[in-house]
Order: C-alpha cells, then structure tokens, then sequence
C-alpha cells in the first residue's frame, strides 16, 4: 500500500522542532510580569570584535564586523531593549566607551577559554567585571577551569553561549564534555539567533534533563567540586536568550527578560545595569525571540561578504603560508582573496554589493538607478526594493523575504547567464557542443597552470578548453556569474558553520533520547523519464520506494514530468543535446531550490547515480550540510571510451584519473557486478574496499494479463515453430550492436529460416539498418510491449561487452526468455551457462550457442523454467534492505546482511533449479 507522501511537506522532524520550541517559549513569555522585566539582548558585537575565532577571517586578516558602536546602539533602542551590552571577543572596549560618554551600560565580554584535554577553544559570555579583572580575565582564558574559578569567587556570572556550537570542526569532542559543563555552568544560552534550530531543541532539553543527581554522578566521576563553579547541583539550571548580532541586522530581535521584582521602584535609587546583573546573577530571566534555522546567519554571512568585498585588503603571500591551519585551509583563503580583489576591479559588482549591503538594512535603491541600469537587471532592483521593505516589517518577514529573494535572484541570474553564454560566438559556432563528444572532452580538457594565460592570455592558445575564448565569456558574465558566486558561498558557509560537528550532533540527540534527527535520503538523478537501461532502471527502484514507502525521495530535473509521491521534479535552468547520443540531454539543476528541499525535507545523506550535473550539486550538498554522500555506478566510463572512441591507453588513463578523483569524494560507491568492484577497489582505481558496496537491481512485478505477440503478426508467412531472437537496448556502438550481422550471418548458415527483433532506438539506429536490413526493428516499446515480446519470441541475443549488470537480462528471464550473452561483468553474475542462457567468449560461440538453443528443442523448456527461478532470486525486498543498511538508514534493532553475501545467495540460489528441471522433467 503505498502511503500518500508529499515530498514538499514532508518535514515532520523540522516541524516537531519548531513547534516543540515554540511552546518554550510561549511558557517563558509567561513566567514574569513585562513590566517588572529589563529586555536585553545578552549576545551582540561591533566593530571591537576584531580578532575573529573562525581560521579563515583570521588568516585574511578580517575583523568580525565593521558594524560602529553608536549604530548597534540605535538598533538595540529601535527593538525597545531597556538596557544595552555589547558582548565583543575578548574585550569590553565598546562598553567602556559607552561608560565613559555617560550611558547606562551592563559591561561584558565574550572570551575564548581553552579546555585543554579536549584541545577544544570554548566561549564564555561574561557580565559585570572591571577593567582590572578584564585582565586577569584574559590571562586565565588559557584554561578555562582556572577562568570560571577566577569569576566564581570574584561573583562574575557567566553563560555558555551555543553549547552545540563550536568554531572548530573538532574529532575530541565527547559527550563527556557536556558531562563538566553540567557541572561547571549554571547558566546557558538556549537560544542564539544566529545557530540553527535544532541545536536549540537539543540544548533544551538536555538542559532540562539535568537533575541534582546527574550534575552529582558527573562531579564525582571527573572530579570537580560544583562549588568551585559556583554551580548549585540542587537548583535547576538557567536559561537565557541572545541575537549574536554581528552586522546590525538582528540586535535586539532575541534576547533575555531579566526580573526584577518592584522594577519602577528599585529603578529610582539603582541604575538598569546593577538590577540587570542582580537578575543575572539570580537566575531571574527568560529568553524572547525566536530561531529561523540557518537563514539569519545566510543573511548575516551575505552581507558579510558584501562588506568584505570592499573592504579587504591583500593579506599578503607569507601571512597566508607562515599562518596556522592545514594545507587545504590556506589554498582556500588565497583562492578566496583573489577572488574577492579580482572582484574589487568590476565597478557594477561593487556596486551592486554595495546595494545589497543599504537593502539589509532597509534603504531602497534610488529611483536614478532604475533608469541608468541595464534592462537585464531590471530583476535586481525588484529583488533589493522586496528586501528593504521587509525591513520595516515583523522580523520573521524580514529573514523569509530575504532568503526567498536571494534564492529567486540566484535562479534569475543562472537564467542570465545561459542566456548570455548561448549568444557568445563559441556557442554560435558549435565548439562548445563538439568538446562535449567523449573523445573530444579528454583529449581537449585541460587548464593552464598559469592563471593569467586562461583568463587574459594573448596570441596562440594550446589546443585545450582554454582555447575558448574567455575573454568574449568574461565581458558578458562577469557581472552575473561573480554575484552567483557570492550567493553561492554564502549559502555554502552559512550552513557548513552550523553543521561542521553534525556527527556529534546525532550522538548528542542519540544521547539524551530526544530530536534524533530522521535518516532520510535525498537521490539525485540525471535521467529517470529518458529512454535508456539506467532510466528504466531507476524507475524500478522509485517504483518499490513508493510500494513500501522507503526513506528515500528522488529528484530529478526535467521539462515536463510530474511530481509523484516520493519523486521532486525541478525544471531545468537550460538543457541540450549531446552530439552523438541520440535523445539523451544534459539538464542544468537550480542549485538553491534543491538546496532548499534538502534542508526543508530534512534529509541527512544524499545518493547520486550518472556522472551529470547532479554529481556537482550532490557534493555541494555533501560540502554544505556535512552529511554522508554515496555514488551509485552504472556505466563503466573507461570500457565505454574503449568501445566508442579511438583514444590510445595514455588518453583513457587521463579519463581514469579524473574518475578516481571523483568517486574518491564519496563514502560509498554502489557497483552492480564482482569485477567492477575488484577494479575500484584495485591499484588502478584505489577506494578503500569498505566504501564499495556490491549491490543489484531487481526484477518488476510481472504483469499476467500481458499476452504473447504473435510471431506471424512480426513475420508475415511465418509460423510460431519459426527460431526467432530477440535484443531489446539502446542502439548505439558501445551496446555490442555491430558484432550482430556476423553473428546472424553464421547462425543462418544453419538454421536459415532464423529471425531477430529489435526494440530500441539510439543514435546508432540508421547505420545498423543498413548493415543488418532483414532484422525487423521496432523502435522503443513500452513495458507491456516489451513483456509481449518476451514472452511470445525464443531467446535473447545479448552482444554487449559494455553493461555495468544488463537490467535486461532480468527483464528477459522473468518473463521466461533465456539468455545468450558474453561473458563478461554484469551477465556472467546473472547467467548460469547452460542453465538459464548461454555465457560465450566471441562471435563464433554466440552463433554456436543459439544454433544449440534452437536445435535441442528439450531445452528451450528447461531453460526457460530456470530463466523464471534465476530471476525470482532477484526479488526487491533483500536488495532493497541491503540497499539501506549500505546507506545506514535502517533500524540498529535491524539484523544487517553484508552485500557480498547477499550476492553469494543470489549467485549461489541454484539448488531449486535442478528441482525444478526435475519436476519439469
């Protein structure tokens, strides 16, 4: 019974998130009179923040924001907060200047304390020191029990900011960690408007799971003393609520409500400060606001890296090598700075940053600027005049309008861009579509390892891809295509911040029994409605994950299909033809709107089968959310480029590199025969053996009320005794189609009344037609079609060399149709030599083969009996489950079966065969 899901609304764990959260904090909104309460956002920066935690801003010489003090000041007074702090990293700079002009301040910093045995930097929001403390404060941040020693006996409170979050992605951290926060805080911040939401839930109720007795049990088994702490094992534990604002576009939307009882009176003979730090100190407070998962800090990253774009300077060659930080760190940040001088150079660019920058905080675009600009960003303006309106609307429409124009403006420009690329001359002329020819594309695929020769290179360009004219690409794209960039990294950052530790995480949740998150599986496909064997393929397993309702939704990208349970279509932001494939298309994804689906349906792993676009947005997606990413295999590329195109063995090697580079990216790839397997797992390929999962496809239920085709309705003047052989594919080279005349050729010698049935259709078709005139040829059938002719034809004539399994053979046999076919990879895992088929090694034994077939007339029956069992052990629910227990998505309660012995019993299911023929017999 297939369960009516649609994938759109499918986020059942995102909302029980949001609803559980929700609840909180309507019952906070409840615990104190708002009259006797001080409102304060308790986690805000400027421009002091200048030393940044996160490697790279570090690394490029970046400060944290360049948001001034007066103007976070305005903001936090604009959003009714009673009392201001500004809580920078490791300093309390703005809030002594504060002071010193007269303003009522509650002082405080953010310091970055070192928890040694964990080689872990964590934050500390601290409130109410002195100046000379400061100091004192920072000297003990080396260690972080020393720092909360040093304000417990000082009376100091403190507050662990984003218990979850951590500015490091860091294999220490343990779920004892969290065992001596229990017992060296007593206040923490459940909600930060710039993490996600279910770390929020999951603090939540880790928090309120803390009883006297654990926070005891926790002390003694790490040997602290809470007192130490100034922690109270018998008082439940406090939380509190802050923006962490950077860029002045959330300050003072979250935060805490402090109590203070008789506030009016008390406010007459005690400044808001010292009743604010009163409260702190009681426990007295609450947190307001709300959690818009990652797009706050989408929008607070974005504009961001608007400012940066302006404002950063050359960090220079030898800060950026001699700096801390892994290899791949450094390549970054000096790719990035390129990126973003190069960028200073375009004025449209800059100004257009500029634009998106005065947007976010609520100023329109002038009306001059809607005349001067170029009617192909008329569409710009539009986005920047929805976002600076929302500005002066509810906070919750502010963050979806943004993020909704950001991912619209995304698309609009990707529409640009093709737009843009079809009127270059490269395009006009043709190249760009002769260098996706297989052997063009290896042969030519090469970049200069000199930067400037790809990009302003004069004069004779060697004879790659770098031939093309990118001078006459930039001219039309720069503008476009370095915003696109922009939003695209922003994206990427902003969600890869949150999730750097998301293995933690799921032990977390696993821990505390609560907000697991659901294993679910987003896979990615570049076919799945065209007309080919992976294609069909893949429809069966989309056909059984909706019979049983698996946790896997499909997405594809396509101009017409339809939307199904468990299946997302997208349209394509552009398409083509490739020469020479016939009517297969290369379909180009919106990469934000899938990126939205991913995160709105909750899913955690993603799987991508065929080597398209959609392998470039699943390692997107691999990169963004930090989740598990698995590849399945169904063409072997290198046999293909042997069979279709005249490239000698050092040119394949360079298509074998590139192939290894790739799988490599996954954690798993699925393969559908033994001898795939051994090559990826060999010295050419090299993946390790536990990441390649052997695997199978399975047969479709048969359709009974299918009748056989009549021979003499194919073969005017024919009988049904007549040998017919049927071959149903795609009909291009590498499918073994032209090794057919010769085959037929000495078959006919024997038996010449023999006959052959084509079904398919391919961009091969025409020149097979004349070298094989007397098949009949029937172009692409349907799956009714198709059982028809299996059923009323004799045997299946099966040439190629190519297939990674032959999803055909399957078809054929549970139908009853035997098979004849070469043996190599995917067929010699299916066939039984002269049980089910025949496995051969060269033209000659194929025609040997169906002479045989056709001239022991006791056979045919006992092979097609064994044909229906064979197939019978390739039945969906165990390849299904092992399919599952690869990706990790079933039960721990559930017993998992390896691959390979899941394909020994398929393989080795051959004892009721014999019972059978003897039966049959």
């Amino acid at each position: 019974m297939i369960h009516l899901f649609n994938p759109r609304n499918s986020s059942d764990f995102r909302q029980s998130l949001d609803s559980e959260f929700k609840e909180y904090l309507n019952q906070e909104n409840l615990r104190f009179p708002r009259e006797d309460c001080l409102k304060i956002d308790l986690h805000c920066h400027d421009h002091n923040s200048d030393v940044p935690d996160e490697l790279w801003g570090r690394i490029l010489g970046l400060p944290e924001t360049w948001l001034k003090t007066k103007k976070l000041v305005k903001l936090l007074n604009s959003n009714d907060c009673d009392l201001v702090t500004v809580t920078n990293h490791n300093n309390a700079r703005s809030c002594w200047n504060l002071l010193k002009k007269g303003q009522d301040v509650l002082v405080a910093a953010e310091f970055t304390c070192y928890f040694p045995e964990y080689e872990l930097f964590v934050h500390v929001l601290t409130y109410g020191f002195t100046q000379e403390q400061e100091i004192i404060l920072n000297e003990k941040r080396s260690n972080i029990y020393d720092f909360l020693r040093y304000t417990a006996q000082c009376d100091i409170p403190v507050i662990l900011p984003h218990p979850l979050y951590f500015y490091t992605r860091n294999e220490k951290i343990e779920l004892e960690l969290f065992e001596k926060f229990a017992v060296m805080f007593e206040r923490f911040e459940v909600l930060n408007g710039q993490r996600d939401l279910w770390q929020s839930v999951l603090t939540l109720n880790w928090v309120q799971g803390l009883t006297s007795d654990k926070i005891k049990m926790y002390a003694k088994k790490h040997g602290l003393k809470p007192e130490e702490f100034a922690v109270d094992p018998n008082k439940p534990k406090v939380l509190t609520g802050g923006s962490d604002d950077h860029m002045g576009i959330f300050a003072g939307d979250c935060g805490s409500m402090l109590y203070i009882p008789n506030l009016k009176e008390r406010l007459k003979t005690s400044k808001a400060s010292e009743l604010a730090l009163e409260a702190i100190r009681n426990g007295n407070m609450s947190p307001f606001g709300y959690v818009a998962e990652n797009q706050k800090l989408n929008i607070a990253l974005l504009d961001y890296f608007t400012q940066i774009a302006s404002k950063i300077k050359d960090p220079g060659l030898l800060r950026i090598l001699l700096h801390y930080g892994d290899t791949m760190d450094k390549v970054s940040c000096f790719a990035i700075s390129n990126l973003l001088l190069e960028m200073q150079k375009h004025k449209h660019t800059m100004k257009f940053f500029g634009f998106i920058h005065d947007a976010l905080q609520g100023k329109k675009p002038s009306k001059l600027l809607q005349w001067q600009i170029s009617k192909d960003y008329k569409f710009c303006i539009k986005y920047l005049e929805d976002i600076a309106d929302s500005k002066k609307q509810s906070p919750e429409k502010f963050v979806d309008t943004v993020n909704r124009s950001i991912t619209e403006l995304f698309t609009q420009l990707n529409y640009l861009i093709v737009k843009r690329i079809n009127k270059t001359r490269f395009v006009k002329d043709g190249n760009i579509l002769k260098c996706f020819s297989t052997e063009e594309f290896t042969r030519k695929f090469e970049i200069p390892s000199q930067v400037t020769a790809l990009i302003y290179g004069k004069g004779k360009r060697p004879k790659d891809f770098s031939g093309l004219d990118f001078n006459d690409l930039l001219d039309n794209l720069s503008f476009p295509v370095l915003i696109t960039i922009v939003l695209t990294g922003v994206t990427l950052a902003s969600t890869r911040l949150l999730y750097q530790n998301r293995e933690f995480l799921n032990q977390f949740a696993e821990n505390i029994g609560k907000n697991k998150h659901r294993k679910r599986a987003l896979y990615l496909t570049d076919t799945l409605k065209d007309k080919n064997g992976v294609s069909n393929s893949l429809s069966g397993k989309l056909a059984e994950i909706q019979r049983t309702d698996l946790p896997i939704d499909f997405l594809i990208c396509h101009e017409s299909a339809e939307e199904e349970s468990h299946l997302f279509v997208l349209p394509p932001v552009a398409s083509f033809n490739i020469p020479n494939y016939g009517e297969q298309k290369i379909r180009m994804p919106d990469l934000m709107e899938i990126v939205k689906i991913f995160y709105s349906g909750g899913y955690d792993r993603i799987i991508c089968s065929t080597e398209g676009p959609m392998t470039l947005v699943s390692l997107f997606l691999k990169e963004m959310f930090n989740v598990p990413c698995f590849f399945f295999m169904h063409t072997d590329w290198i046999d293909f480029i042997k069979h279709t195109t005249n490239l000698n063995r050092h040119e394949r090697d360079r298509m074998r590199r590139l192939l290894r580079m790739l799988y490599k990216q996954y954690d798993g790839v699925f393969v559908l025969n033994n001898e795939h397997k051994g090559w990826l797992t060999g010295h050419e390929m090299q993946l390790d053996e536990d990441k390649v999962f052997l695997t199978a496809h399975h047969t479709k239920p048969r359709n009974y009320n299918v009748k056989p085709i009549q021979k003499p309705l194919l073969f005017p003047g024919c009988n049904e005794n007549t040998p017919v052989l049927f071959l149903a594919c795609r009909l291009s080279r590498e499918k073994g189609i032209f090794e057919l005349p010769e085959i037929i050729k000495k078959a006919k010698l024997t038996i010449p009344e023999l006959k052959i049935v084509i079904a398919g259709s391919g961009p091969d078709a025409e020149e097979l037609k004349s070298e094989l005139p007397e098949a009949l040829y029937l172009g692409w059938q349907s799956h009714e079609q198709l059982a028809s002719l299996y059923l009323g034809l004799d045997l299946f004539v099966f040439p190629s060399q190519f297939d990674t399994f032959g999803n055909v053979i399957l078809e054929a046999f549970n139908h009853g149709m035997p098979v004849v076919a070469f043996d190599c990879k995917g067929p010699k895992d299916i066939i039984e030599h002269q049980v089910n088929g025949y496995l051969v090694n060269d033209n000659q034994q194929m025609a040997e083969s169906i002479i045989q077939y056709f001239k022991t007339k006791t056979l045919n029956q006992e092979m097609s009996v064994s044909a229906i069992e064979r197939a019978k052990s390739y039945q969906a629910e165990p390849i299904m489950k092992q399919f599952l227990s690869d990706l990790g998505l079933l039960e721990n309660n559930t017993k998992e079966v390896s691959t390979d012995e899941l394909i020994m019993e398929i393989n080795n299911n051959t004892s009721e065969h014999d019972d059978v023929k003897r039966s049959v017999a």
